[in-house]
């Protein structure tokens, strides 16, 4: 048995063995036991009966055997001392590897970090070398081998995690302190100096190395894209650019939009901004071309920016799969083709497809509908075939024209299927034509009168009159003629006028007034001549004067340049790609929506979908279930990608809508194709299936685009007070730079080796027993060979 204990006393390294008395008794009754064994032996000597007996060999042999029993009673311990080696000082090095740490130039923060971990090191005599353990820290914290593995790459500084973990990497061997280096920017708020109490209970000091340039942490960025998700070739379309900047304000700067794939090209659109301090936004307008692919929304780097990585943000719009599909209704019957301006405009864009329907007499008690290209056909007379269309124009139709059930369609197609309405004047719309006693009533963005006496009801024939649209009206999509803003007002200023128009009592209250009468019109007051407004999931558009030739026959022929009609052209696409913007389309079963296209890591994805039975009618008895999977695209395995999210939406209360929410997962779990294995922007699909049961009913897919904008570069500026104020309360020192880290590392001094002792007792000794038998053995064998018992 071995015992070993250690000490601190110094001394040479040298073992050194020694031997003890350790007895378990007191001294004086090993005296007593000696002596009353004494007494015994002589005793038994003296009353011997035999000469033998009394011999001094034996006596010998015996005291022997005594004495040694007696050397085992006194417990011998044989004590050995060994000198450890000299215990050398150690650090921790916690080195911050977020993405803010490749900011500053011309030498980046992480780059002064290793510069001043190499500097430090040839500072100090290799006999003074400290041990030292180099962990990395950002959104993990990692234990590496060199500087080399220490690259700015973690999208967050999570730096109270990191020092919170720390410690449970020692083990035995405690450092004598720890040293960060950061440029402070941490996400965490709140509990840094909890930690720095604890770590100077634990007597291991933080000292700190801030860098990062305060004055020189300008920055510009591209925050955001907000754009359609998909949009028909050739059509216009806005684009909201989100900036952030520091330390620009009421500087000029440019915002363009171009093709990734094509830098040298001419921008599809640019625009001078005056930058602010924080977050603005601005709009530009594109033309839309599926075939550039991705874009790209840009802004030059400005003089002193810290980084130009944020400047730039891919983002893509898909092509629509479908024309938008249009019914137009014209009572104006005389000249026969009247309907022909409207729809040729319509047409004239090749995303647009126009079913054409004219009425034989408007004014008999029930007109009949027939279509321009199949006179026995008339408005659509199932449910299912209405829903293949987008958008519904009402122009000059008496309400007798319509089944109830073909009114109530018409009304679920906008309301539930996000379609558009519009209704145009003449002497059948509106009030006049009594629309206020119908279903569709609700869908109009004006009251109107069908009472003889009402204000509403009747009409102004042949009074002339101009339209005046109020300046906040001119930027909305329908009135966006041309792009230039100026131009596009002398535009609206040179619409011809018109001869006459539908009296309506009001706007509702949800609609948006486009455009007024010039002037009061048969003591009616101002009259809106064109409104629209949101209706349910769809939209809704009136018109209260005529776009035919009895009231609008200017408007129709000679809103243009150089004797044509282009603006009256471009004016009815507007209302048509205004109205159809929210239309379900093909998918008929399933319409699913997200609450933007463009997403961030970590941020959620709001789904919101409706689900329609095999009549086409809303249902809540299917089960949908939401999955987010990397765009196919990107995979290149063949197989289906993996689901990276999967959430089952549900509906709440009596609201027909399915709802649920996924979150956006990190970049690195969206694989990019090979060519773009760097770029910012990477895609998702977000698959919804319907299933009635186990069998599924329906499914539709959209892609998500997912930005990387990480929070290191939201604000670049270092934060040295925290960094400071850490090493305070834990009772470290503030390093400015390799020589205060080199005095620091310096001012450790090696500890001499502690001694350990090991003590052994004796008896545990093989070669004292064998004495012991040995002398036992003696005994016997004089006893035996005499003749004794």
């Amino acid at each position: 048995m071995t015992n070993s204990a250690r000490s601190s006393d110094p001394g040479d390294h040298r073992a050194m063995t020694t031997y003890e008395w350790s007895p378990p008794y007191l001294t004086v009754v090993y005296v007593g036991a000696g002596v009353a064994l004494l007494i015994l032996l002589a005793l038994a000597r003296r009353f011997a009966k035999s000469q033998t007996a009394r011999s001094w060999p034996l006596l010998l042999v015996r005291v022997a055997v005594l004495a040694v029993l007696v050397l085992l009673l006194l417990n011998p311990v044989r004590v050995r001392e060994d000198r450890l080696p000299p215990r050398v000082p150690a650090v921790a090095y916690l080195v911050d590897c977020s993405r803010s740490m490749a900011l500053d130039s011309p030498l980046s923060r992480i780059e002064q970090v290793k510069g001043a971990l190499t500097q430090s090191k040839k500072l100090l005599p290799p006999t003074n070398q400290p041990r030292l353990g180099l962990y990395r820290f950002g959104q993990e914290l990692l234990a590496v081998k060199d500087a080399h593995q220490l690259t700015p790459e973690d999208d967050a500084t999570q730096l109270l995690d990191a020092l919170e973990r720390l410690p449970a990497r020692f083990g035995d061997d405690v450092p004598n302190s720890v040293v960060v280096f950061s440029d402070g920017r941490a996400i965490e708020t709140d509990g840094f100096d909890e930690i720095a109490a604890a770590y100077r209970r634990l007597n291991i000091p933080i000292h700190v190395f801030p860098v990062g340039d305060p004055t020189a942490s300008r920055d510009v960025a591209v925050q955001d894209v907000i754009a359609p998700r998909d949009a028909l070739a050739g059509a216009r379309v806005p684009v909201r650019v989100v900036l952030r900047s520091h330390g620009y304000s009421n500087q000029r700067a440019e915002v363009r939009i171009r093709s990734l794939a094509n830098p040298r090209a001419r921008p599809l659109a640019s625009l001078g901004v005056t930058l602010n301090e924080g977050v603005q936004q601005k709009e530009l307008l594109i033309e839309h071309d599926p075939a550039l692919g991705k874009l790209v929304v840009e802004m030059p780097p400005l003089a002193g920016e810290v980084t130009a990585e944020n400047n730039a943000v891919p983002f893509q719009i898909g092509a629509a799969r479908r024309k938008i599909r249009v019914i137009y209704m014209e009572g104006t019957v005389v000249p026969y083709d009247e309907y022909h301006w409207l729809r040729d405009a319509l047409v004239e864009d090749p995303n647009i497809e126009c079913l054409a329907i004219v009425v034989n007499n408007q004014y008999v008690e029930s007109p009949t509908l027939h279509r321009v290209t199949d006179p026995n056909r008339g408005y659509p007379a199932t449910r299912e075939e209405l829903f293949t269309y987008d958008v519904v124009i009402c122009s000059d139709i008496s309400r007798t024209s319509f089944t109830q059930q073909q009114l109530d369609w018409t009304v679920e197609l906008v309301a539930r299927r996000g379609g558009g309405f519009a209704m145009i004047g003449g002497n059948t719309s509106f009030g006049a034509g009594f629309w206020d006693q119908t279903a569709w009533n609700e869908m109009i963005p004006v009251d109107m009168s069908g009472a003889r006496t009402g204000e509403g009801r009747g009409f102004a024939n042949g009074q002339k009159f101009w339209v005046r649209v109020p300046p906040e009206a001119e930027r909305h999509p329908i009135w966006r003629i041309i792009d230039d803003p100026l131009k596009n007002r002398r535009v609206l200023k040179q619409m011809p006028p018109f001869n006459g128009t539908n009296f309506v009592e009001r706007l509702k209250p949800a609609a948006t007034v486009l455009g007024y009468s010039d002037r009061p019109l048969s003591n009616s007051g101002l009259m809106p001549i064109f409104s629209c407004e949101p209706f349910g999931r769809g939209r809704s558009f009136a018109m209260s004067t005529d776009t035919t030739i009895d009231w609008g026959k200017w408007f129709e022929s000679e809103w243009g340049e150089e004797g044509d009609n282009r603006y009256f052209r471009k004016f009815w696409r507007n209302v048509i790609y205004w109205l159809s913007e929210n239309s379900a389309g093909l998918n008929r079963r399933l319409r699913v929506e997200t609450d933007k296209v463009g997403y961030h890591p970590g941020q959620p994805i709001k789904v919101s979908a409706h689900a329609f039975d095999d009549r086409l009618e809303e249902t809540t008895g299917y089960r949908l279930v939401a999955r987010l999977r990397p765009a196919a695209a990107n995979d290149r395995s063949g197989s289906r990608p993996q689901t990276l999210q999967e959430v089952a939406l549900a509906t709440k209360g009596s609201d027909s809508a399915y709802a649920g929410e996924l979150s956006v997962p990190p970049l690195r779990s969206l694989p990019a194709p090979p060519a773009d294995a760097g770029a910012p922007m990477r895609s998702a699909a977000l698959e919804v299936t319907a299933y009635n049961g186990e069998q599924v009913v329906a499914q539709a897919m959209l892609d998500v685009q997912v930005l990387d904008d990480p929070v290191e570069f939201q604000d670049p500026r270092p934060d040295a007070t925290r960094l400071e104020q850490l090493a305070q309360v834990s009772g470290g020192k503030v390093v400015h730079d390799a020589k205060e880290l080199a005095q620091l590392l310096g001012s450790y001094q090696t500890v001499p080796g502690e001694a350990v002792v090991h003590r052994a007792p004796v008896w545990d000794n093989a070669a004292l027993w064998v004495l012991l038998l040995t002398l036992l053995t003696i005994e016997w064998i004089l006893r035996r060979s005499w003749g004794l018992a």
